[in-house]
């Protein structure tokens, strides 16, 4: 009997009017990184609001969230960006024809359009607090198979599902999308900029506040009273020419010697 159900079987699948079932394990997985910058310490969980609970909200403990750059966790194409009341700034990446899809939720801002290809590791927005089910800045996100939300892993390793925040961490290791070009950086006063590092005269001025910088040089100390920094940051002006130097003595999150963005990375050196 066995045979005979095993050669009809046989039969139906060569007609194409049968399909064996697949399941997650059946079918290619994407390689997921976590969806936050190379070396961030991020904190994660779900909620008694997820439906289903797979859904994982994650909080920045090594810098801040609100802000943060939010990354493609593997190659795929966006097939949405947009804004749903709800959801807020969303950005959704399919990988390949495989059921495959990843979702971001409550984006403070969305950096890709739908279409654009991704690899692992590209910036597709930043994390924020949109949307009428965000109460705080958080990266809402989703791996998703034929349209169900499964427990995501990272690295080939399921995350255990935890019901509040810092109960359970992770370090991402997405480091191999595109080489960063800007770091944001705050800076606590107005600074001089110059041609070279430190060599008179001044050339302008990067206003205070939120800025971007190209990388980093090793010059002339400055110094006021016990504090210092060695570091100079190449960037565009506020008040004056491009790819100009400033002190990293300017920053305002850091100490002596450290030239680093407002997520904690160290700012690559020029080349």
């Amino acid at each position: 009997m066995k045979l005979i159900r095993l050669a009809t079987l046989a039969v139906l699948v060569a007609a194409g009017l049968y399909a064996a079932p697949t399941s997650a394990s059946a079918v290619e997985e994407p390689f997921f990184q976590m969806p936050v910058p190379c070396g961030e310490t991020w904190t994660m969980s779900t909620h008694s609001g997820h439906n289903p609970p797979e859904k994982l909200d994650l909080i920045n403990r090594s810098g801040r969230t609100h802000g943060a750059p939010t990354l493609a966790s593997a190659e795929g194409t966006v097939t949405f960006s947009g804004y749903v009341t709800d959801a807020g700034n969303m950005v959704v990446i399919n990988h390949g024809d495989n059921g495959w899809q990843t979702r971001y939720l409550h984006l403070d801002t969305r950096t890709v359009a739908v279409g654009a290809r991704v690899a692992v590791g590209t910036q597709i927005g930043t994390v924020g607090n949109t949307g009428t089910n965000s109460s705080g800045s958080h990266l809402h996100y989703e791996q998703k198979l034929n349209g169900t939300v499964l427990q995501p892993k990272f690295r080939g390793v399921v995350v255990p599902r935890k019901w509040e925040y810092f109960t359970y961490y992770e370090t991402s290791e997405n480091c191999s999308g595109p080489v960063a070009t800007k770091f944001w950086v705050d800076t606590f006063q107005d600074a001089p900029g110059y041609a070279s590092p430190g060599v008179n005269p001044s050339t302008g001025t990067l206003k205070k506040g939120t800025s971007y910088v190209y990388c980093r040089v090793w010059g002339p100390e400055v110094r006021v009273g016990t504090s210092f920094n060695h570091w100079w940051l190449k960037t565009d002006l506020d008040i004056g020419p491009a790819n100009q130097y400033v002190s990293a003595f300017a920053l305002a999150h850091w100490g002596n010697d450290v030239a680093k963005d407002n997520w904690g990375r160290e700012i690559k050196n020029c080349t």
